[in-house]
């Protein structure tokens, strides 16, 4: 008796699950559909935006960093690396990754030569069905002043009022405050946000190519200081720790992630 009773509640409960299952796939598709979707959407914008401003060429990935996608995470990351090299742009990293069944996220990081009075810009936006994850840093470890960087840094500072309407994200990060810029944006969104947000992510990407174009040469005691700082910087996430590093180093273990890292992400070594 007991076992029949235990033969039903088991079909039920299966019978539960397969039909949870054929209600939640067409949501998942459609997530899963939206996040490509909205991906493409920077991606190829930010392609035309880079090749009509800098000729850039592939930098060489190793092998075991082009596609990420290990079995210990038992496939559910999937994260695909596109890195290039330029003369005023020494490293542009996009990385396109897929988590879990329907979350996807957009990543670009620039790291300029250090022979110009230039930021890094770190961007990620995530994509979660409707929701919006969408995060630019502009990071300025050396803080030197010129008339260049003000300029730019105005445009981009322009959307200020407007990013103050979102719910704001903690960013947890004390140890880099001083050199993160008043206008970095860690915000939560929603889809009916969509135009808005890509009208503040083209402001700063032009605004950044613009000012990396019209960058001067500066002397050797001031890009001493520009290495000096983005290295800092590097050497500080990797000991401190931060969202994306954490997610490599948990994918790649301590080692990779700090050869990732150092090598492909922001290309100091």
């Amino acid at each position: 008796m007991i076992f029949k009773i235990l033969k039903y509640l088991f079909f039920i409960f299966l019978g539960i699950i397969i039909l949870a299952g054929i209600v939640a796939t067409p949501l998942i598709i459609k997530a899963r559909n939206e996040g490509d979707r909205m991906y493409a959407k920077y991606d190829s914008y930010t392609k035309e935006v880079l090749a009509k401003n800098f000729q850039l060429k592939q930098y060489p990935i190793k092998r075991e960093f082009q596609k990420i996608h290990p079995l210990k995470a038992l496939k559910l990351f999937k994260i695909v690396v596109n890195s290039q090299e330029g003369e005023r742009l020494s490293r542009v990293n996009t990385l396109d990754a897929t988590i879990g069944l329907f979350m996807k996220m957009y990543t670009l990081l620039i790291r300029p030569n250090y022979s110009y009075n230039l930021p890094m810009l770190s961007v990620d936006f995530i994509f979660i069905g409707g929701k919006r994850v969408f995060v630019i840093e502009v990071i300025d470890p050396a803080h030197i002043e010129d008339k260049n960087t003000k300029t730019y840094y105005d445009k981009m500072r322009v959307w200020m009022p407007e990013v103050k309407k979102f719910e704001q994200m903690e960013t947890n990060m004390e140890w880099c405050k001083d050199i993160l810029t008043d206008f970095c944006i860690h915000i939560k969104a929603d889809r009916t946000k969509d135009d808005v947000l890509f009208e503040i992510y083209k402001t700063y990407l032009h605004a950044y190519m613009d000012m990396a174009k019209h960058a001067e040469p500066i002397s050797p005691e001031q890009s001493k200081k520009v290495q000096e700082g983005i290295e800092g910087y590097v050497s500080a996430l990797l000991a401190k720790g931060g969202p994306a590093v954490n997610v490599f180093k948990t994918l790649l273990g301590p080692e990779k992630q700090e050869e990732y890292v150092r090598t492909v992400m922001f290309g100091v070594d």
